[in-house]
């Protein structure tokens, strides 16, 4: 008899070593388990679970993976990978009580065609396939209307990734200077994602299908930190560490850590091939501005304008062109400016 945590609520359960399915006594949720050959193995399971249940997905992959290290064939490791690459988190229904699937990452990859689930499949008694096929569909249908509503919304230039309130619920010090960035860079006319006035209007809401929508079509992403833990804390490395894996992947984005009041040596290891900017530095958001000005304005420049259909000419905007030209002037590109204003004349 072993005793394992519910990977729904973090409920005991009493399980033999050969059950491949529970019920939580607690949540009433019913669920599959691993194989649990020793108590060795429970431990480590418990300690992934429990990080996933805590929403430190990255952290919880890496166990789950050590798992399968020792055992390819445990279902329940494979489908637990599954459950981190979503962000699947359970959450209790008020009105029946039961602890349903919610996703806090968004993949345009169906969770039916990913290659953990698959193995998952192929590694479960009959027992467990038929709650992890029911379980994916739900995912499934989740992710679907996640990235309908994403679909819908305006692309911006910039997204600004701070930790917003402290242990305390108060307000932190990264939020206001987030907030001092966003009026700045608007004040340019970049189009900013900044949560606390981007999602205000979203009370009730869930937030990941806005969250995914700005992190898939930002361009740069600031991070704003001003202690160790800020830039580790769970929604703000969700945020950062799903568009780190979007450049990997080989998206044309930026990423700028921005940091104050602490010593950079402090900044995730994440970071360490970056070029982190002291916020307290004298001229900062000036290089600031200045340096992203130049990776939007270079893509920009790289997309295809639409020719017009009775004339050898291009069709622009006349708010791209001025917006275009103050960034040619700020730069002192003077011969692009002048071009650009012949283009806006026209």
């Amino acid at each position: 008899m072993f005793v394992f945590k519910c990977k729904m609520c973090g409920g005991d359960l009493d399980i033999e070593k050969t059950s491949s399915i529970a019920t939580c006594q607690y949540c009433g949720s019913t669920q599959t388990l691993p194989k649990l050959e020793n108590n060795k193995k429970a431990k480590l399971y418990e300690r992934a679970n429990q990080m996933r249940r805590q929403n430190e997905f990255d952290k919880a992959s890496v166990l789950y993976e050590s798992i399968l290290n020792e055992d390819t064939t445990d279902a329940e490791a494979y489908w637990s990978l599954v459950l981190c690459k979503y962000g699947v988190e359970y959450v209790e229904d008020p009105e029946s009580g039961k602890r349903i699937p919610t996703c806090n990452r968004t993949l345009y990859a169906s969770i039916l065609t990913d290659g953990d689930y698959m193995l998952s499949l192929t590694h479960a008694d009959d027992s467990q396939r038929a709650l992890y096929e029911e379980e994916a569909e739900i995912i499934d249908g989740i992710q679907k209307r996640i990235l309908e509503i994403s679909n819908t919304e305006e692309p911006f230039d910039i997204f600004i990734c701070y930790k917003e309130t402290d242990e305390e619920g108060n307000r932190t010090q990264d939020s206001v200077l987030a907030q001092d960035m966003y009026q700045q860079l608007s004040n340019e006319g970049f189009k900013v994602f900044f949560a606390r006035i981007t999602l205000e209007d979203k009370l009730g809401s869930a937030y990941e299908p806005y969250i995914f929508a700005a992190l898939q079509s930002s361009k740069v992403m600031v991070v704003i930190g001003t202690k160790s833990d800020y830039f580790n804390a769970v929604w703000v490395k969700n945020e950062w560490s799903r568009f780190l894996g979007l450049i990997k992947n080989g998206e044309k984005k930026v990423l700028i850590p921005t940091y104050r009041d602490m010593n950079a040596y402090d900044l995730p290891k994440d970071f360490s091939h970056l070029q982190a900017q002291d916020m307290g530095k004298l001229g900062f958001m000036q290089d600031l501005i200045r340096g992203i000005k130049k990776i939007v304005t270079k893509d920009q420049e790289t997309a295809p304008i639409p020719p017009i259909s009775n004339q050898g000419s291009q069709i622009y905007s006349e708010k791209s062109l001025i917006k275009r030209i103050s960034m040619f002037i700020s730069d002192n590109d003077t011969k692009s400016a002048e071009e650009y204003c012949d283009k806006l004349l026209d």
